[in-house]
């Protein structure tokens, strides 16, 4: 019975120290800490937090982890946790769970949260309505600027965070401009918001894309964007925290869509769900596979004459290939960039032909000479060269023309654009590499 209470005592004050070592690290920190422990583990240290702190936490948390959490806490704690998140974090937080849960919570929270959330759940996933958060610094163009800060002042849904941006609306909550901060504390606080506000804000659809919304971070360095519905009433705000996010995801998606991914894959991602989105261009790839293996089919006599030919068919295809991905990923970004308009692509084709030409000179020779002296034979050697040379031109083109050729049908460019590239300098390269060699049997022996 002693050793069952020393025991119990032991493990009471490693979790102690183990809980007072996370009260003083950052949210951020402590989800990372936690993410890896089983959901009883997390939930027993969550107990001992206050709920601002939880909330915190909830939000840095992967969103398996969170819809679990919620599926499984007390009601009432989290009916106070919820309260305590940003808008979009909470909406975010709460989309996974079940209908009838979401129904038990929303139950328990306070009217004006419940209409918050279930606006934003409304909106697509990837859009700005569905990244924005509705807490926004906004006053009415007819106010005095000491009438404007004393709004602020006083207004707990102000957005604290994002401060510095303080948008003029008028009396139909209709973006009109955005207001400077030092404005506000510096100027004659007689003044109206009308007179000091600048009138050319910029700001995005509440259906804009979220990869749209991205670029304009980007290329502005904005840190928040307002958000407008069709009616242009200011309905949120985009902040670069969330824009951050959009970037990784972006950048994620794209990467596992050029190798034929579903771009939601995780390592955490279920065997048999990785499995099913694999599959499909697995059995693409194989199909084509069998395209490539047809080729050389075609060629078989002058293969079985001289076998050294085989030796060559790797180096063809494998540098094909690998000059193709090199276009390809510089193409496929920048179309995700906005970098590529319409007609721009032809500019970019004939860049790509002539890096190819120059890079298929170089590798030809190479490869060639390496080829004559290898075999003895200098026909080998032009023909490996010609075959070379004309693959990575190939390749280039494939690099450009097959992201480009999806985006025009609508098809998103990174979508297995890998896969295809590699089927044409393989395709390409064998049936050049064969011909050139059938064409030379027939005047040189090789």
């Amino acid at each position: 019975m002693e050793q069952r209470e020393d025991q119990t005592e032991i493990a009471t004050n490693a979790f102690n120290r183990d809980l007072n070592r996370l009260k003083d690290m950052h949210p951020s920190d402590i989800a990372e800490n936690l993410e890896d422990r089983s959901l009883p583990d997390i939930r027993q240290v969550l107990r001992e937090l206050p709920d601002e702190k939880v909330a915190e936490i909830l939000t840095e948390l992967p969103q398996d982890i969170q819809t679990d959490l919620l599926e499984n806490m007390r009601l009432e704690r989290v009916s106070d946790i919820i309260p305590e998140m940003y808008s979009d974090d909470a909406a975010d937080a709460l989309g996974g769970v079940s209908a009838e849960r979401l129904q038990e919570i929303m139950d328990q929270l306070p009217d004006e949260d419940v209409e918050e959330i279930t606006t934003l759940l409304e909106y697509e996933a990837d859009t700005a309505g569905g990244i924005m958060r509705t807490e926004v610094n906004a006053v009415l163009t007819t106010l005095a600027l000491s009438e404007a800060r004393e709004a602020i002042r006083k207004d707990e849904d102000q957005d604290q965070d994002n401060a510095i941006y303080i948008y003029a609306v008028d009396e139909n909550e209709r973006l009109q401009g955005v207001l400077k901060l030092r404005d506000l504390l510096f100027r004659d606080l007689r003044l109206k918001v009308a007179d000091v506000m600048i009138t050319e804000v910029r700001s995005v659809s509440v259906n804009a894309d979220q990869e749209e919304i991205a670029n304009i971070f980007q290329k502005y360095n904005y840190l928040a964007l307002p958000v407008v519905d069709d009616f242009g009433k200011l309905v949120g705000l985009v902040t670069s925290d969330d824009v951050i996010d959009v970037i990784q995801e972006e950048a994620t998606e794209d990467m596992q869509r050029m190798v034929g991914l579903s771009g939601e894959e995780m390592v955490t991602t279920p065997w048999s769900r990785s499995v099913k989105n694999r599959l499909p261009w697995l059995m693409v790839n194989l199909g084509t596979a069998f395209l490539a293996a047809w080729v050389i089919s075609m060629f078989e006599k002058t293969i079985s004459a001289y076998t050294v030919l085989a030796f060559f068919l790797p180096i063809i295809g494998g540098m094909g290939g690998n000059a193709g991905a090199q276009t390809l990923t510089i193409v496929v970004r920048s179309l995700a960039l906005g970098e590529i308009e319409d007609k721009e692509w032809k500019r970019v084709l004939v860049k790509e032909i002539i890096i190819g030409s120059v890079a298929g000179l170089a590798i030809g020779i190479a490869v060639g000479a390496i080829s004559w002296l290898w075999q003895g034979s200098w026909l080998i050697g032009v023909v490996v060269f010609m075959a070379m040379l004309l693959n990575m031109v190939a390749a280039a083109l494939a690099g450009v023309l097959v992201p480009v050729g999806l985006r025009a049908v609508k098809v998103d460019p990174a979508l297995a654009s890998s896969i295809m590239v590699t089927t044409v300098t393989d395709v390409v390269g064998f049936f050049l590499f064969l011909s050139l060699a059938s064409l030379a049997l027939k005047f040189v022996a090789l």
